[in-house]
Order: C-alpha cells, then structure tokens, then sequence
C-alpha cells in the first residue's frame, strides 16, 4: 500500500548545500509544489503609518505572532512548513493536514492585532492549485546556508500573486464558527532585544527587495544578482547587521509590554514580572554560561538576513560605496526591464524572536528600522504601478 505523504512535502525535500547562486541557478534544485498544499498570507494594514508613528515593534510583532502561531501548529504535528517573514506580514506554505488549525489560530491573533494595538490584520488564502489554474508556477528547494541554518527557495510568482489578490480583496471567511482562545498559541515569541547596530559603527543597514519581471528570467537573475551581492558585501558573516558586540537586551517597559499584550492578550502585573525576569535571567545566561554563550552564535546564525520567496528580501551591512557598486548592476537590470527594486537605508536593525528554548529550536526574524522592508517594498510598489 502506499503511503501519501503530501503533507510531508516540505518535511521530505533534500536539503542541498553549497553556493546558494549555484543553487537557485539550477532548475533541478526545486521541486513542484503539491496543489493541495494552501498559500497563507498575513498583512497590518496601514504599516507605513504605524512605523511613522513610532510603532514599527508592535507592527514586527504582529507578522512575527503570525509565523509563531503556526510553527507551534506544524512542531505539534511533527511537520516542516516554509515560512517568510515581511516586516509588517508573513506568507506561510501550509498542508491541508493543520490548514484550519493554522487559519482558527490567526483569526485569533487577528483579533488579538485588534484588540491589543489597533491594528486590522489581514488574514487570507489560496490553494496551489488555485494559483496555478491562473498560470501562476510554484517550486521549492531547501538549502543549508550555515550550520544551523536550513532555509527554504522559491522559484514563481504563486506568492507574490496570492499576496496581492488577498491585499486588494474582502476578508474571506474561513468557516469558523467559534474562536477558541486555546488555539492560539504564541509560546516562544519573544522580543528582548534592543535596536542594533551595525558592526562597523560607519555603516548602514540596507533593506532590499528586488522582483524580476518575467518568471522565467528568476533563475538567471537572482543568480547572478546573488553572486555580485557575495562579491561586493562578502561572505554571510561579514554582512550580516547583527553582531555580538551591538546584542543587548532590552530594559524598557513598554517594549515588553507590548511583547506580552500580544502573546496573552492582557499585560497584568503577574505576565510582566515573568516577562522582565526571563530577560534578566536572560542576560545573566548568556553572559556566564558556555550554553548561553553558544546561543548567541547561533542566534547570529540563525537570524534571516536573507529570504527567496519568489523576490530577493535581504537586509545587509555595509558602506554606502558598496551599495552604489551594487546598484550599478540593479539600475542596468531595471533600465532592461528585467527587475524592478526598493531599498531602505537605516542606522540600525530590529530583531523578533521564536525561542521554544535557549538551547533548543529557535529562529530570528530582522527588519531595518524604521520599517525597512515596510519602506522598501513601498518603493518597489511604486515602480511596479508605474511599469504595469
């Protein structure tokens, strides 16, 4: 009898190694998608305000919640799912098996946007197969960027093109009939850590997103747009904004506030004494404990500088020459009409967290400040509506 192991798609993929511009130039690296796996996007509406208006860590939380909420789901389920995370939003690859586990879960959180910050969460999705029937293409690989990290690659415009049907169109309705409060569960998010500077004091922080205009030029583009990244900003290492000598944790009041409203709903006195402990206890660990010490390598490691969801997303270090070498290469592509890009310049980088342990699985999600990805993407949009 065989046995079907759609839902362990993601779970069951190679996982490849090497250089990651070799990778993706690769067509066999990647694999189709199953149209029964589902395209789950979340957005705040009204980031760009909400960052002008000095709120860019509640917006970070509010798309971090939404990748917690179901990995928590997929971990119980002993699944993998593919996630990617937007500043002010996330898009998740998800199997039919914890569909509506994921989508009751982020009805909640939506509610808990709401009711906690304000904000309206958009919350949507489309089947693979729905995607595809409008000509859309999806594959994936999985790719081992360092030691510890396993990332997912995408190849296709399915993404980008349920992100933006969800954005333009009325809520859907999921069929839920009764939110159920235990459903949501946003264990392991946390968000102690400070605004970070660059390692060099006298560099930027860059946050980037490129598109390529034609789906099937991908391969080729972001290849080769890669590659040029490695040679002009270096190696992971050395443009990675997040560096143990500029790691400190936060001691402000409202920033873990904030981090408990949104993971319990309430701020009571009892939440924030724990929350404020787990960050003193938190600073003692890592600064006397060989385990707490290794936490911080990886932490550097495991932070998602750069994300291929079917678009380049990176944020990087570096100096403002070294952006201008890049983008003589960008503006040649874009004066072809082979990409459209934005960009977003920063002094610093925020970092939200998922930890199910300090010694354990944890992942880390980094935007520029001031919304870096929220102001880049704003640009590229422009240009897009301009050459649509």
């Amino acid at each position: 009898m065989t046995i079907d192991r759609t839902d362990y798609f993601y779970s069951d993929l190679h996982v490849f190694t090497g250089a990651l511009p070799e990778i993706y130039s690769n067509p066999r690296s990647f694999s189709k998608v199953p149209d029964a796996w589902n395209i789950v996007v979340t957005d705040v509406e009204n980031s760009t305000d909400a960052v002008k208006n000095g709120r860019q860590q509640e917006v970070n939380l509010a798309a971090t919640g939404s990748i917690v909420a179901c990995i928590n789901i997929s971990r119980d389920a002993g699944l993998e799912i593919p996630f990617f995370f937007g500043g002010d939003g996330a898009t998740l690859l998800i199997p039919d098996k914890i569909l509506q586990d994921c989508l009751h879960a982020l009805s909640l959180h939506r509610e808990r946007c709401l009711t906690s910050f304000g904000f309206h969460l958009r919350v949507g999705y489309r089947t693979v197969h729905q995607m595809r029937s409008q000509g859309c293409q999806l594959h994936i690989s999985k790719f081992k960027r360092n030691l510890y990290h396993v990332m997912p690659l995408i190849v296709g415009d399915a993404l980008q093109r349920a992100e933006n049907e969800i954005k333009g169109n009325e809520p859907q309705d999921f069929g839920i009939e009764e939110l159920q409060t235990r459903m949501l569960n946003l264990e392991g998010m946390e968000c102690k850590w400070d605004k970070i500077s660059p390692p060099k004091d006298e560099n930027e922080v860059l946050s980037l997103i490129i598109h390529a205009t034609d789906v099937l030029y991908q391969h080729d583009a972001y290849s080769a747009i890669l590659k040029r990244i490695d040679e002009i900003y270096g190696e992971d290492t050395e443009r990675n904004p997040v560096s143990l000598k500029h790691l400190k944790m936060v001691n402000r009041f409202n920033q873990l506030k904030n981090e408990v409203k949104i993971k319990y709903a309430t701020s009571d006195l009892r939440k924030m004494i724990s929350s404020f402990a787990r960050s003193m206890f938190g600073k003692l660990y890592i600064k006397f404990t060989e385990k707490g010490r290794n936490y911080l390598t990886e932490l550097i490691q495991l932070t998602e500088v750069l994300l291929l969801d079917g678009s380049i997303n990176t944020v990087i270090t570096g100096s403002i020459e070294q952006r201008e070498q890049l983008f003589e290469m960008l503006d040649n592509m874009e004066r072809n009409q082979q990409i459209s890009y934005g960009f977003y310049s920063s002094k610093s980088s925020i970092l939200s967290c998922y930890v199910t342990a300090i010694d354990d699985y944890h992942i880390h999600f980094l935007d520029g400040d001031n919304g870096g990805y929220t102001q880049a993407s704003k640009i590229l949009k422009k240009k897009l509506r301009a050459t649509g």
